[in-house]
Parts: structure tokens; C-alpha cells; sequence
């Protein structure tokens, strides 16, 4: 865990650096709402118009990536990976904001502090209904453990409704015993 979080910590300086509206999501979060797991990966979406500042603050922090790829995925809103120096096997996803899930993830982030850094992250109602959404049996073990420790809000089943998995929520809470 300690590469992951100088990697969080350069990631987060950088996007700071940036000025990018940023939520740090996926497995790494999953991890901080209560799942025993292991991630290769920080998954992180952005908003920004300003691709350029982007590429600077990411090279100033030591990441190595494609240039050529990452102003293409902002051009597209796609994503581009970009590695951390001397480990091909972690990584960070990089996704730019693109459709309503991505949006509404990025409008409903919450400060936390994931492996000490300071950050913005995923709130567990957008974490549970992106995984829902996304539907591996990984995001859904996932899934299972936030509902056992944190519960099934009003707010989480508004928000399954809204992008409609709310039948696939209540299922997996009424598997875990929990009324939906």
C-alpha cells in the first residue's frame, strides 16, 4: 500500500495543481467503505478544460504516460493510463467526465482521506450504483460489503432508481438480509 499512496498523494497534487474537478472512484474507495481487497490501480475521474496545465502537473509529478493518448482521451472523453516511474504494474486510470453517471459521481463527491491523503472520493450511494451499473462479479462482491457496513439509505435507493438498478440493489440487500 505504500506505492499506492505516494502514487494518491502525486495524483492529488497534481490534479490540485491542475485546478481539475476530480473524484478519486472504484476499487480504492471500495476500500475505504469496508472491502478487504486488493487494488493495482487508482481510478479517478476528471473535469477540466485545461488539458495542457493537466499534462505539465502530471509529468512535474513524475507520472509517464503518452501525451499523444492523453490529449486524444480528452478530446474524446475517454481515458488514458499512466504509469507510476519503475512499476509496469500499477497503475492509474485516468477517465475524463463524460456521460450523466460521470457527472453525477463528480457532483456528489465527498472529502476524505484515503490512506492518510486528503482527497475527494466517491460517496458510498455513487459507489454502490456505478458498480451496480458496471455489474462484475468483483463490483458486485464489492457492493456486498458496503451494504454490510454501512447499511441501505433512502438516498442509495433514490439514486438506484434514478440510473435504474434498484431491483438489482434490492436483490443483493435481500440476499445479505438486509429489507430493501
Amino acid at each position: 500500500m505504500e506505492k499506492i499512496s505516494e502514487a494518491l498523494q502525486r495524483l492529488v497534487e497534481a490534479l490540485e495543481k491542475a485546478n481539475c474537478k476530480y473524484v478519486i472512484v472504484g476499487g480504492l474507495v471500495a476500500i475505504h467503505y469496508g472491502r478487504n481487497r486488493v487494488t493495482q490501480d487508482i481510478d479517478v475521474v476528471v473535469d477540466t478544460d485545461k488539458v495542457e496545465l493537466l499534462v505539465s502537473s502530471l509529468k512535474d509529478e513524475g507520472f509517464e504516460f503518452s501525451e499523444r493518448e492523453l490529449l486524444e482521451a480528452f478530446k474524446e472523453r475517454g481515458r488514458v493510463t499512466l504509469f507510476f516511474p519503475e512499476d509496469v504494474f500499477f497503475h492509474v486510470d485516468l477517465k475524463f467526465a463524460k456521460d450523466e453517471l460521470d457527472y453525477e459521481v463528480l457532483n456528489g463527491r465527498i472529502r476524505g482521506e484515503l490512506l492518510g491523503i486528503h482527497c475527494w472520493i466517491e460517496s458510498k450511494e455513487d459507489i454502490v450504483v456505478a458498480k451496480l451499473i458496471y455489474g462484475s462479479s468483483q463490483d458486485e462482491e464489492d457492493v456486498i460489503a458496503i451494504l454490510l457496513n454501512h447499511g441501505l439509505s433512502e438516498g442509495l435507493k433514490e439514486k438506484a432508481k434514478k440510473f435504474g438498478v434498484y431491483d438489482k440493489l434490492c436483490g443483493i440487500a435481500e440476499m445479505i438480509g438486509l429489507a430493501c
